[in-house]
């Protein structure tokens, strides 16, 4: 009997510090992933154009990811299965074109380890996006919003001192040929940088705005992803990132109403569009035409072999032999043709899978909830940016950036409100007001126009909330507003 309470305290123990493992091991994939993706084993490998090295290799976010998935799948087994199931088509896949298909290579390992790790990443982003949700009344505890928000600022102010001649990361010659006086941060080229920061404007979508400190807090991250795309000089991540914040907007309209931090981040948006006009007709006045070549090799690999492809990470190795261009490391800039033309056009669709289910079930949160589920909004508004990334370069697929893709969709694809929150957003059987629905009654004046004592004391809601808000005015029984 004694014994009882002494084990149950252990377990509560053992689970709440499994618990601080899988926060801390989020917060290592962010910084590796966002920061640090260094090379540890080997430090150096030859430069090679594809979804991943030439040669396994061993990075700081490999292994952030295998600890965090092994720490995820002791703790949360369930949730890992489930999160990996998507994936679990494409794996099969790929396994049986290993064995009968393809011809076995250092680098075709090194892309099958390249794509465990994405499917592993997806999975780690579901996890977290539990742990965010658990602390949704909380804003501190929205920890992938604040960590990407961290990561845009370190990157920004990498480029500000690579201005002032005080660069933190210098490229090799062969590197720096693509750049041209773009900026790169810590990444090691401009399109790497840009989505980066795209991925951070996602997040930054969700930070609270519930006080001054934190609306000048998000304003001035929005600010600096603005200019550090600007300075990355990328087309697509440009006009994905001023669409996506176009629809975000448009729809908190459908739930709120016009306020200050709406006016505050379109003018930002407008102003760098405006300013970018002059190194977007620069870009495409010096295009050398490479991109309407290269798909039409893709297109010949696909028909030549729709069902195997020239396998994983292949691309450039294998088409480089009979096209010159391909052969100086210029891929097909075009992540769907790439995909079909390494993994066939089953392969394709299995990859890209995973994705198109959580874009399915956002677009379908979002009818649900009437617009008030801001991660879906969120994933709803980047979907016309991530399709222009996707159609003009290849840099989605490739390095740490495909993982921070999967991981993204993974987190926004699982961050939802817990069922108690939702359920206290709708009037119940009867039509009468929950605890939080009488709350945000009393927030409003009253009948003479004279406001509560509790709402002196509220300041301004963030975008989950003030959707909240709104829907339960919407659903309140006397239609009032």
């Amino acid at each position: 009997m004694s014994a009882s309470p002494v084990l149950g305290g252990l377990l509560t123990s053992a689970a709440r510090m499994s618990d601080r493992w899988r926060r801390a091991t989020t917060v290592v994939l962010v910084v590796t992933l966002g920061i640090a993706p260094l090379a540890l084993l080997p430090i150096a490998s030859p430069i090679y154009a594809g979804m991943a090295t030439a040669a396994p290799t061993l990075y700081t976010y490999t292994l952030a990811i295998v600890l965090a998935a092994t720490v995820l799948a002791f703790r949360e087994p369930r949730m890992m299965l489930a999160a990996s199931l998507p994936w679990a088509p494409l794996l099969a896949w790929l396994i049986v074109l290993t064995i009968f298909a393809w011809d076995s290579t250092p680098r075709l390992y090194s892309g099958l380890i390249h794509l465990v790790l994405g499917a592993a990443a997806f999975a780690i982003g579901v996890g977290a996006a539990v742990d965010d949700r658990d602390g949704e009344a909380s804003p501190t505890l929205l920890r992938v919003p604040w960590l990407f928000a961290a990561v845009a600022w370190i990157q920004v102010l990498t480029v500000a001192l690579a201005l002032a001649g005080l660069p933190l990361r210098t490229l090799t010659f062969a590197l720096a040929q693509d750049v041209n006086g773009r900026a790169t941060g810590l990444t090691t080229h401009p399109g790497e940088l840009s989505k980066l920061l795209f991925f951070c404007a996602m997040c930054a979508l969700l930070l609270p705005q519930r006080t001054p400190r934190e609306r000048w807090f998000a304003w001035s991250t929005f600010g600096v992803i603005l200019v550090g795309i600007f300075l990355t000089q990328s087309r697509a991540a440009l006009g994905g990132l001023v669409v996506m914040i176009g629809i975000f907007v448009r729809l908190e309209f459908a739930v709120g109403r016009w306020q200050r931090r709406h006016a505050v981040v379109l003018g930002m948006t407008v102003v760098l569009a405006l300013a970018s006009i002059p190194w977007i007709i620069h870009r495409f006045a010096t295009d050398t035409g490479a991109r309407g070549h290269t798909m039409r090799i893709a297109f010949d690999v696909i028909r030549d072999r729709p069902w195997s492809g020239v396998g994983v990470n292949s691309y450039v190795a294998v088409v480089g032999r009979t096209d010159p261009l391909t052969s100086t490391g210029v891929p097909v800039h075009n992540i769907f043709l790439l995909s079909a033309a390494e993994m066939g056009i089953v392969g394709a669709l299995l990859l890209w899978l995973p994705f198109v289910l959580v874009s399915v079930r956002a677009v379908g949160a979002l009818r649900a909830s009437r617009g008030t589920d801001p991660a879906a909004r969120v994933i709803v508004a980047a979907l016309p940016g991530v399709v222009m990334m996707a159609l003009t370069g290849w840099g989605l697929l490739q390095g740490p950036y495909f993982l921070l893709f999967a991981f993204m969709f993974g987190y926004f694809g699982s961050r939802r409100p817990s069922e108690e929150r939702a359920r206290r957003r709708r009037p119940d059987e009867h039509g009468s007001r929950r605890p939080s629905e009488e709350r945000a009654r009393r927030r409003r004046p009253d009948e003479h126009g004279s406001r509560r004592p509790s709402e002196e004391r509220t300041t301004e809601l963030g975008p989950g909330a003030r959707a909240s808000e709104a829907s339960a005015e919407e659903h309140s029984p006397d239609g009032s507003r």
